[in-house]
C-alpha cells in the first residue's frame, strides 16, 4: 500500500475506540451475510486454495485480550504449520501468527492438525444429520445454531463441526437451523440448552434481542459464543465470547486500498446495505477520516444504498451511471452483489470501476477473471470469506472448559484486503460459493453436491 498506519500501535484512546467500533457493527453485519446467498487438511487437497498475497504486516491488529485468558495448545505445534494455516485463513502471508489474539492462535493451531478420513466422513455425517454421536468421544455436547439461508452459512457450520472434532472431549454435535426469525432462533437456543449442549456457537442475526435466550442457556450451565456479527448491547452474562472484526479499522484499510488503486488521486464511491445501518455508518466515517487525513485528493463522490441484495446493487450502479458520475473505485462491504455492478456497466457499454470489498464470492471471481486481459479489465481487492471465525468460537469455549480460565469477552480478528489473482474462481461450485475456506475439498464437495 501507498500508506499504512500500524493498527496495533495506536494510542490507548484509539484502541478503546476500535473496540467500541467493532461492537457498533451489531446486527448490521448479520444482515449482510443473511442477504448473501477451500481448505486444508493433512489428508485433503483444498477445495480452492488461495494464493498468498502481499499485504503490510501491520494490517493485523494487536491482540485485545491478555495472553493469560487463552490457554496454549495442548501439545507443541509446528510453527510453520500454524503460520501456513494463518496464511490460508487470512489469504495473505504478511500477518505473523504470533500477532493474533491468543484464542485465534489456539483455534488455528488446532485447525492445522490433521483429521483422519474417518473424522472427515464423520464431519459430513454430522453436517447432514443435524445430530450425531462422536465414537469414543467425551461428555461434552456442542450445539450450533444459525438460519441456513445460503452457502456461506452452510460452510460456517462445517467449520465449527470440524473444529469440534479436534477435541476428544466432544461426544455429540447438534445443529439447529431455524428460519430467519427471532422467535424461531430463541426457541432453537432453548432447544439446544434443553438437549444438553454445554457449548453453544451461533451466528447472531438479531443482536441484543437474542440475548435473553442466550442468558437463559448460560444460567443453565451452557457457554455461548457468537461469531462475525456481534451484539454490542447484550447484557453481561448473556454471551461468553464474541468473535468479530474491527469495523473502523476495516474502513481505514478500504480507504488505503482505494488510494493505492487511484495512485492517491481520483474519485470513489461507497456502496452500503440498508439505509442508515450502523456497519455502513462506521466504516464510511472511518474511511472518510483516513482519506481526509492522508489522501486529500481521493474524493468520495457518492454513496448508494443497496439493501445488500443483487437487485439493489444493480439499481444503485444504474443510478450512478445515470447521474454521470465516473468513479475509479467502488467500495462495498459485501462481495456477492458486486457482479451486478459489472453487469450494469456492461449494459451501458462501459468497463467496470475497480472494486474493494469485504468477503469473497465465486461469481465475482468468475466475472473478474473473464474481464482480465480485455479493454474492460478491472482491479479487485477483497478479503477472506470469514467462515473460519466459527472455529474460534468453538475453541474459546472448549478451552475455557478444559482450563477453567474464563474466555475473553471479545476476540477481534484482522480482515486484510488482498489483490485477486487468477485461479480463484472454482467452476465446481455455484455462484454463491464463498471462496477459499479451511474446509477440505472432499468435504466441501460432499456438502455442495448433495452426495
Amino acid at each position: 500500500m501507498v500508506h499504512s498506519t500500524p493498527l496495533g500501535g495506536r494510542s490507548p484512546k484509539h484502541r478503546s475506540r476500535r473496540i467500541a467500533a467493532a461492537l457498533a457493527l451489531g446486527a448490521a453485519a448479520s444482515l449482510v451475510l443473511a442477504a448473501c446467498s477451500s481448505s486444508d487438511s493433512a489428508t485433503e487437497t483444498p477445495a480452492s486454495e488461495a494464493p498468498a498475497a502481499e499485504a503490510p504486516a501491520e494490517e493485523a491488529p494487536a491482540a485485545e485480550a491478555p495472553a493469560e485468558e487463552a490457554p496454549a495448545a495442548e501439545a507443541p505445534a509446528d510453527a510453520g504449520a500454524i503460520q501456513s494455516i494463518v496464511d490460508q485463513a487470512l489469504r495473505t502471508n504478511a500477518i505473523p501468527a504470533d500477532s493474533l489474539d491468543p484464542v485465534i492462535q489456539s483455534a488455528l493451531t488446532r485447525a492445522s492438525e490433521p483429521l483422519s478420513q474417518e473424522q472427515l466422513d464423520l464431519a459430513l455425517e454430522c453436517w447432514k444429520s443435524m445430530d450425531c454421536e462422536v465414537p469414543g468421544g467425551g461428555d461434552v455436547t456442542v450445539g450450533y445454531i444459525s438460519p441456513e439461508v445460503n452457502t456461506w452459512r452452510k460452510v460456517s457450520r462445517m467449520e465449527a463441526i470440524l473444529q469440534a472434532l479436534t477435541y476428544p472431549e466432544v461426544g455429540r454435535i447438534i445443529s439447529v437451523t431455524p428460519e430467519f426469525d427471532l422467535a424461531q432462533m430463541q426457541a432453537g437456543v432453548r432447544s439446544l440448552a434443553a438437549d444438553g449442549a454445554q457449548v453453544i456457537v451461533g451466528y447472531n442475526d438479531f443482536g441484543a434481542a437474542l440475548a435473553p435466550a442466550f442468558k437463559q442457556a448460560q444460567d443453565g450451565g451452557a457457554l455461548v459464543s457468537t461469531f462475525v456479527g456481534p451484539a454490542p448491547d447484550a447484557p453481561p452474562g448473556s454471551i461468553t465470547t464474541q468473535v468479530t472484526g474491527d469495523v473502523c479499522a476495516i474502513g481505514v484499510e478500504m480507504a488505503q486500498k482505494a488510494a493505492e488503486l487511484v495512485s492517491n488521486k481520483g474519485d470513489i464511491v461507497f456502496f452500503n446495505g440498508t439505509p442508515g445501518n450502523p456497519q455502513g455508518a462506521t466504516w464510511n466515517k472511518c474511511a472518510e477520516d483516513e482519506l481526509a487525513a492522508n489522501f486529500p485528493d481521493v474524493k468520495v463522490v457518492g454513496k448508494y444504498d443497496t439493501g445488500w441484495t443483487l437487485q439493489g446493487a444493480f439499481e444503485a450502479a444504474t443510478a450512478m451511471l445515470a447521474s454521470g458520475q465516473d468513479p475509479q473505485v467502488v467500495l462495498y462491504d459485501y462481495a456477492d452483489p458486486m457482479p451486478q455492478i459489472v453487469k450494469a456497466y456492461e449494459q451501458a457499454g462501459k468497463g467496470s470501476p475497480d472494486m474493494v470489498t469485504w468477503t469473497s464470492n465465486n461469481d465475482l471471481y468468475r466475472v473478474w477473471e473473464e474481464n482480465q486481459g480485455t479493454e474492460t479489465e478491472f482491479a479487485l481487492a477483497d478479503t477472506n470469506s470469514i467462515n473460519w471465525p466459527a472455529r474460534v468460537s468453538v475453541t474459546a469455549l472448549m478451552d475455557q472448559i478444559a482450563s477453567g480460565t474464563p474466555a475473553p469477552e471479545l476476540v477481534i480478528y484482522p480482515l486484510p484486503f488482498v489483490n485477486a489473482t487468477a485461479g480463484l474462481y472454482d467452476p465446481n461450485f455455484g455462484a454463491d460459493y464463498p471462496g477459499p475456506t479451511l474446509v477440505p475439498g472432499s468435504v466441501m464437495s460432499g456438502m455442495l453436491s448433495g452426495s
